[in-house]
Parts: structure tokens; C-alpha cells; sequence
């Protein structure tokens, strides 16, 4: 699930930092003020919800007939076919050509965070915990992308918004997890969240190293170049670990959520979520941090019959929460750093 910090400000808070603001303002300044009122935005917003909200249904699907190892690496493959293929047909695709070895060094690290890991870790965890707990605690990208920034980041402001979402991720993550903790024989289920919490937490570290990555290719560009080093990385552990691809006999409904999947969730939400930012601009953009987690969890729950306890549904309320306040920006800093 490619979450790119200000690309997608995603589920997570995904999205490409300032480099995305800067390139969509570009290519699209002139077009901005003139469809901002259109309500296309809100339906390119809907659809980008969708797509990221499915991940997790889709990856319950393709995990009946593939193995987790298989999950990660196809998923990781199609999505970088299908975004070569629409660098061929975008012509603004192939601005700043990016050759430079240092460039490639961090592609590689970032798609090991980005993708490699964190696809692996999902689509193990999902063998322990259904799609709705897995999209409610994919949901703690944005708070543990916001921890990092607070850390690591110097020239980020730490507003008190940000401490209260903080907090509430923290409190949010305890509500949801401690059934499975008081419960010995649910050890399962606790490995599979936490598997997917480090997910989220690699997926928080691609993000803050994204923000290094020098003035150089489009979102697009950068969001293929990462999948094509997750491609390779976990090709590589595949055939080191000399798994197989399946673990059940082919059946056409996985086939068709594992290229959905790649397809969709990582090719085609990129190219629309460039179009949704040169539309509506950034912060409109980051309401999908709100949706995704709703749409996981009402997929999971309607199409695959997900059971959520009081504890579950209180602690995507609490998260919500968090990604609003970490938000918030009141007119005075609490804290200020050089």
C-alpha cells in the first residue's frame, strides 16, 4: 500500500512533500482557480478512497490462493507496469530524466521502507487479522509519520495539534489492541497487528526519506522507480526462500483481486491523485487520510463479514480524531525549531 506523504497526504498521510506541490503547481496553476468549484474533485476524491480503502479486501481475496510472499512481490510488479505504462502515455511524465547514482542509492533504501517490508508484513499479517483491523491500524501512518517529523525533522514547527494527535494515535492503538493483549490465547492475532503496526512504521520512515530524495523526476516517475526496487527486492527473498507462488489451486476471483490490487491500489491512485492535488490543491486532497480507514473497514465488514468489537470501532474513532488534530494549526506555535 504506497503511501507518499504529501502525494497522497495518505492513510495513512502518503505524499511527495513539497517536490508534488511544486510540480502540480507547474503544470496546473493556470487550470486551479478555474475547476476548484467543479465536483469532479469530490469525485476523484471518492474513487482515491475506494481504491485505497479495497487494499485490504483485495488482499484477503488474492491471499486464499497466494502466498504472502507472492501477495507482496505481485503487487509490488504490477503496480510498476502499470505506472510505465502511463509514463509512456504522459507526456509531462518525462520531465528532469534522473540518471544520478545518488538518486538511484536512496530509491533503493526508500523502496525497501516503501514497499519491500511493508507489503511482505501486510499480506503476512492479514493471515491473522481481518481487513477491517488491518485498515484501522494502517491508519497510524499519518501518527507515526508525525512522530518522525517531530523527531527528525528540525525545521518542522511542533504545534499543539500535533502533540494531542499524538496522544490520542497512542490511545487509539491501546484501545484497539488490548483484547488481543489480555487474551493468551489470541497470539495469533497479536503477531498479525503487530506485524502490520511495523508496516505502518515502515511505511512512515519511506515517507520522511522521500523528503531527501533530491529535485529530481515527476511524483509519477518516483512513485515507479521506488516499485520497481520493491519488485526486485522481493523477487530476490521469493527465490532465496524458494517459496511458492501459491498455496491453492488457481481460482479466478484471487487472480482478479491480486492485478486489481497492483493495478489500482498501485498504479492508477497516483496518476488520479496527482490530477486531484492540481485540481483542488493539497489539503483538500488530505481528506483521504478520513475515508480510507472507513472504506477498509465498511468493505471488510460487509463483503467478508469482518466481526469488530465496541473496542475496534471506538479506537477508529479515537484515530480519526488523532489525523484531525495532528491537523489542526492554531494561530500561535507551542513550539518552534531552527
Amino acid at each position: 500500500m504506497i503511501e507518499l506523504r504529501s502525494l497522497k497526504q495518505m492513510n495513512w498521510d502518503a505524499s511527495y512533500g513539497r517536490r508534488m506541490i511544486k510540480y502540480i503547481e507547474r503544470n496546473s496553476m493556470g487550470q486551479t482557480n478555474q475547476i476548484q468549484g467543479s465536483r469532479f474533485r469530490y469525485v476523484l476524491l471518492i474513487l482515491i478512497a475506494l481504491i485505497w480503502g479495497s487494499q485490504f479486501l483485495l488482499n484477503d481475496l488474492a491471499l486464499e490462493v497466494f502466498t504472502p510472499q507472492a501477495v507482496s512481490w505481485l503487487r509490488a510488479t504490477i503496480g510498476f507496469l502499470t505506472l510505465s505504462g502511463f509514463l509512456l502515455i504522459l507526456p509531462e511524465a518525462h520531465d528532469n530524466p534522473v540518471s544520478k547514482i545518488s538518486y538511484w542509492r536512496q530509491i533503493i533504501i526508500i523502496g525497501f521502507f516503501e514497499a519491500t517490508l511493508p507489503f511482505f508484513l501486510v499480506a503476512w499479517g492479514q493471515q491473522h487479522v481481518n481487513s477491517a483491523i488491518a485498515a484501522i491500524l494502517m491508519s497510524l501512518v499519518a501518527i507515526f509519520t508525525l512522530i518522525l517529523v517531530v523527531v527528525f525533522v528540525r525545521s518542522e514547527p511542533v504545534t499543539r495539534g500535533k502533540f494531542i494527535g499524538i496522544a490520542l494515535g497512542f490511545a487509539g492503538v491501546v484501545v484497539l489492541l488490548w483484547p488481543q493483549v489480555s487474551q493468551s490465547q489470541q497470539g495469533n492475532s497479536l503477531l498479525g497487528s503487530a506485524a502490520i503496526l511495523t508496516a505502518a512504521l515502515s511505511f512512515s520512515i519511506s515517507l520522511v526519506l522521500i523528503r531527501t530524495l533530491p529535485e529530481m523526476g515527476t511524483p509519477i516517475k518516483i512513485a515507479r522507480d521506488i516499485l520497481l526496487c520493491g519488485a526486485i527486492e522481493l523477487g530476490a527473498l521469493l527465490l532465496l526462500l524458494g517459496q511458492p507462488l501459491t498455496h491453492h489451486h488457481i481460482e479466478s476471483n484471487a487472480v482478479l483481486a491480486m492485478v486489481a490490487q497492483g493495478a489500482f491500489a498501485g498504479g492508477l491512485v497516483y496518476v488520479l491523485y496527482v490530477r486531484l492535488v492540481g485540481l483542488a490543491g493539497a489539503t483538500f486532497a488530505g481528506f483521504v487520510n478520513y475515508l480510507v480507514p472507513l472504506v477498509g473497514v465498511f468493505l471488510g465488514v460487509v463483503f467478508l463479514q469482518n466481526k469488530l468489537s465496541a473496542s475496534a470501532y471506538a479506537s477508529l474513532l479515537i484515530l480519526a480524531l488523532a489525523v484531525f488534530a495532528s491537523e489542526w494549526k492554531p494561530t500561535r506555535k507551542l513550539v518552534g525549531r531552527q
